[in-house]
């Protein structure tokens, strides 16, 4: 078997990866389906807003280290009071100190002679809140940093109108006036003179690391003098350290650069990124003349435009059309951009407000030395004095310029790239990809490892060969992988690589190397988070666009909205789509106007600009509306081939070309004279165009499973997988009617067998069948689709049906013991909790459980127990559940105990993993049956027949709700209704014959049968 020929299709998308493996015959044709699989597992993100599962982990960790960190300052200070005499050895003197007022020793001590002890008291709690220290990057992320910079500018003006010398003396003013001397942080909803509202945000009070630092040296220089012996030098120099000592930022380390991977990428922030970008973009931007024939800008033209941008922040094309003299369109101009951005960097310091006219005065590599000091120094104080010194404005210019707010995020090239590149695009008006042979880098696809013909044995973690794609790792050897070689940060890309891996190397372990590997990814997975949030955007934009038409075409037609079929709403939006004035909306070609009521009439047809036979395109942006009559003319030819039988009608071309003017621009340069080459770019046929998927993404997996087929690895576009599932007849294999059943997750399988035969021996086969269609004027694209072989079909339903889904398992017991909420304990299982209801702080209480928690060192504040042990004060709501075990009474009988996350936790602490995790015992001690997690396979018999069923969720109560192993969907479908889930106890699940089942990345079942 592993010497057999084999095409391995794959369908990765953000959660899943189908895959199907095709048997080749000798002259390369696919013949049969061998096997097929679906491997299922997370994506790495919060289902609540889609933000990467690292960040809430990182915040929480943060969180832990800040305490940490405050626990260790404390045992330091008073580690270094204690040694140099301050406070008292015993630790019931030290306790007695409790007791005296720390704010009046901190205002006392400004003018009279402290005890030691008083001294140290008065330290130690200056030390248990040392006041905020800016840092310029983080203080940008924080929504309340405009407030907290605010109440300290507040803090300083009321210490001035007071006349305290400290903040300490000032906080003991309040303090002896009854007022709060905590910062609370307040929220106000206030109602604007437009109706609108908005949260006003704001403290009562700050103190920033300034105040404290000064108090400090205000008590010390006072307190040396009174007693030079005890407060001496060292004392001073440690205690101060100790204080006030912050350790310095971890810094973030950019990406690599694509074409010199050893080097860092540049901040968008340097001019000389903003001038890379608008040189490539002015580059590329095209006159439209006429005829729709585009042309690059002459040198001249292309330097005016770069000029113009380099000192503005944006120009609209109505600007760069008077500064070129130039009255028509732009290749890149439509009613969603208007404008080209400029270099926002030098358009913000160039503002009188920061450098003005002396920024200009900077050359280009004095300008980029000046921005990589804005935007990696932290300390704003340093910067500050940077900028005096080094450009010669004055201090409150410089702190203006030091919170300029610049561009954020990085390129994709480091600054010597950038060297490189940029004489390149300016030399000559050519595209980046010229640019980059002209300035010595070689082609892209010469960098990937690929290119030297190695087959792998099997695939390696993808970072190790694709540094240029991934962050900087730490080089060790020893490290695992991931931190050594580093990582893609998106986290779905990340995990779905890792899935590809461990799913290709257990087929290439069983079967042998693939001869072909042909992958198409979905559009969500190369999204970042931000391009995922536009979609979403746009998707209830289009939802909304789409309500509106459907109630429009029911009045029109008389009949309800249910009623409306697909084919009307998109007639709808094509008919928009001719132009945002009804009066201009007329058939591209005739020039007959077609009103609302004759759009609906068998008049007026959808049809493709570029013939679909010639390019396989059924995308929107290949459509129009036209007259019945035009389009029968038109046939299968493109509007410039068929512009002279256009002409015989009266119809002439230059007409046809200011209608398609005012479409989108995706749309209007297919009318043009040379619409099908600018369609083909650098492809040399609609084949290769439709098998080709170039974007970033596709590319870096078609470089990654290159390392075990160098040969024969593709990537291709999704557009054709939908038209040939259905043309195949195989959405009725899973779904009904016709239609792609999504609750399957064996769809995934389905495409991934279509994705296996669309070569270019399949694509010409479709190609020829929707040309006989449209030389028979029928009205689909294809009269009957030829099966890639007579029994393809069968095939497929048969791999489909002997498919078991693969899960990825999660059986870590790392994760949230509890919810973050904190509750009072009111005793009689009620809590009590505070709440923040429109900027107001209430309180509320409820009858819950939670885990209660107590502290040994605060006893005497909550009291002990009657066993004396410390009184629990608070509770957490514990909402996870790490198993479920199921063991054997002393009858025989199973029974089943749960097993909460908070009680994995302390399990591990006390006697460790292999404890949680042991074989044959239960967390009670009692003999285990088996264990069950989220997700975990089960084997259920019923009615004589073994179902496999995966886990969905365990109450506390001993009940488990399951579903078999292929439905998508569930939690949603059973709280609708659609579906309902199996639920067992554990005496059920025995009666059930029921046991634990595992299936492999590979889709290989193990059933180790049935052990009462």
């Amino acid at each position: 078997m592993p010497n057999m020929r084999y095409r391995l299709a794959l369908d990765l998308g953000s959660t899943s990866l189908g895959w199907a493996m095709v048997r080749l015959d000798a002259q390369n044709e696919t013949c049969a389906v061998i096997k097929a699989g679906v491997r299922i597992f997370s994506d790495g993100r919060n289902p609540k807003d889609g933000s990467s599962l690292a960040v809430s982990r990182r915040e929480a960790r943060a969180m832990r280290r800040r305490r940490d960190r405050l626990l260790k300052r404390k045992n330091r200070m008073m580690a270094t009071l204690l040694r140099h005499g301050f406070f008292p050895q015993d630790e019931a003197a030290r306790q007695a100190l409790v007791n005296k007022d720390p704010f009046a020793l901190r205002a006392k001590g400004l003018d009279h002679a402290l005890q030691p002890e008083e001294f140290a008291r008065a330290l130690f709690h200056i030390n248990q809140r040392r006041g905020f220290k800016s840092n310029r990057k983080t203080d940008k992320k924080e929504n309340d940093s405009s407030a907290l910079k605010k109440a300290i500018g507040q803090l300083r003006q009321a210490m001035q109108t007071t006349g305290c010398r400290t903040v300490g003396e000032w906080l003991c003013a309040r303090h002896q006036q009854g007022l709060s001397v905590r910062a609370r942080y307040r929220e106000n909803r206030i109602t604007q003179d437009d109706g609108k509202t908005k949260i006003d945000k704001s403290y009562d009070l700050y103190i920033d690391r300034a105040m404290i630092e000064a108090e400090f040296d205000a008590l010390w220089a006072k307190q040396s003098e009174l007693n030079p012996s005890l407060f001496h030098e060292v004392a001073r120099a440690e205690l101060k350290d100790c204080l006030l000592h912050q350790r310095p930022l971890k810094p973030v380390k950019p990406g690599r650069c694509t074409l010199l991977p050893d080097e860092e990428r540049a901040p968008l922030a340097l001019p000389s990124q903003q001038r890379f970008r608008i040189y490539q973009e002015v580059n590329n931007l095209r006159l439209l003349r006429e005829g729709l024939n585009d042309e690059p800008l002459t040198l001249n033209q292309r330097d005016l435009l770069v000029h113009a941008l380099d000192t503005n922040p944006k120009r609209s094309f109505v600007q760069i059309q008077r500064l070129l003299g130039f009255s028509g369109q732009f290749n890149l101009q439509d009613d969603k951009r208007t404008e080209l951005k400029g270099n926002s960097t030098s358009a913000l310091l160039a503002k009188k407000d920061f450098f003005g006219s002396q920024w200009a005065s900077f050359d280009e590599a004095r300008q980029d030395a000046i921005v990589m000091q804005l935007v990696t120094e932290e300390n704003e104080a340093r910067l500050i004095a940077w900028l005096q010194a080094e450009t010669g404005v004055d201090e409150a210019t410089a702190e203006a310029i030091a919170n300029a707010p610049l561009p954020e995020g990085y390129g994709s090239l480091s600054a010597k790239a950038l060297e490189k590149i940029l004489p390149a695009l300016r030399a000559e008006v050519i595209t980046y990809d010229k640019a980059v042979l002209a300035a010595g880098f070689d082609h892209h696809s010469h960098i990937s490892h690929a290119a030297t013909g190695e087959i792998l044995p099997e695939l390696p973690y993808y970072g190790q060969y694709l540094q240029r794609h991934v962050g900087f790792g730490t080089g060790k050897p020893e490290d695992p992988a991931e931190k050594r070689y580093g990582k893609i940060a998106n986290p779905t890309v990340h995990i779905g690589l890792n899935q590809v891996r461990t799913v290709v190397n257990a087929l290439i372990k069983r079967y042998g190397h693939p001869s072909e590997v042909v992958v198409e990814l979905a559009r969500d997975l190369k999204q970042s988070q931000e391009q995922r949030k536009e979609e979403q955007a746009q998707q209830a934009k289009n939802q909304r666009r789409n309500e509106r038409m459907r109630q429009d075409i029911s009045d029109l037609l008389n009949t309800s909205t249910e009623r409306v079929r697909a084919l009307d709403l998109q007639k709808m939006i094509l008919w928009e789509e001719l132009s945002a004035n009804v009066a201009d909306r007329r058939c591209p070609y005739s020039g007959v106007q077609i009103s609302a009521q004759m759009l609906f009439s068998d008049q007026v047809e959808i049809e493709h600009i570029l013939p679909f036979s010639q390019t396989l395109d059924d995308s929107l942006n290949n459509k129009t509306v036209a007259m019945r009559q035009a389009n029968r003319i038109k046939g299968n030819r493109t509007p410039a081939e068929a512009a002279a039988d256009f002409a015989a009608q009266g119809w002439p071309l230059e007409d046809m070309l200011h209608r398609a003017s005012l479409m989108p621009k995706g749309k209007r340069y297919r009318f043009a004279q040379d619409g099908m080459a600018q369609w083909l770019r650098e492809d040399k046929g609609f084949l290769a165009r439709a098998l080709n998927d170039t974007r970033h993404l596709s590319r870096v997996a078609r470089e990654y499973l290159s390392l075990i087929c160098p040969q024969g690895t593709r990537v291709i576009p999704g557009r054709m997988t939908a038209m040939l599932r259905a043309k195949f007849g195989l959405n009725d294999i899973l779904g009904l009617n016709g239609e792609k059943n999504r609750n399957d997750h064996r769809h995934h399988a389905v495409d991934a067998c279509v994705i296996a035969v669309t070569d270019q021996s399949m694509l010409q086969k479709f190609a020829k069948a929707s040309a006989s269609a449209r030389e028979k004027q029928l009205n689909k694209l294809v009269e009957t689709m030829p099966l890639p072989w007579n029994s393809y079909r069968d095939h497929v339903q048969r791999a489909v049906e002997r498919i078991w889904v693969s899960h990825k398992p999660d059986h870590g017991h790392e994760g949230a013991m509890h919810n973050d909420t904190a509750y009072g304990l009111l005793g009689g299982g009620h809590v009590q909790v505070r709440k923040r209801v429109d900027g107001v702080r209430t309180r509320e209480t409820a009858a819950l459980k939670v885990i209660e928690f107590a502290d040994s060192q605060a006893h005497p504040r909550h009291g002990l127990l009657p066993n004396g042990e410390p009184r629990p004060y608070k509770g957490y709501k514990g909402d996870s559940n790490y198993c479920m075990e199921i063991v054997r009474n002393e009858k025989g009988k199973w029974e089943g105990e749960v097993v909460s996350t908070f009680e994995a936790y302390q399990l591990v602490r006390q006697h460790g993993l292999a404890r949680l995790r042991h074989p044959a015992l239960s967390v009670s001690g009692r003999p285990l049956v088996m264990r069950l997690m989220i997700g975990d396979p089960v084997g259920i018999e019923a009615t004589g027949s073994r179902k496999i069923y995966r886990l969905s969720y365990m109450a506390s109560a001993g009940t488990m709700a399951f579903s078999e192993c292929h439905e998508a969907n569930v939690d949603k479908r059973t709280r609708s209704k659609e579906l309902s889930y199996l639920f067992k106890t554990a005496g059920s699940l025995q009666k059930s014959k029921g046991r634990r089942v595992t299936i492999s990345p590979s889709g290989e079942m193990k059933d180790p049968g049935f052990f009462d």
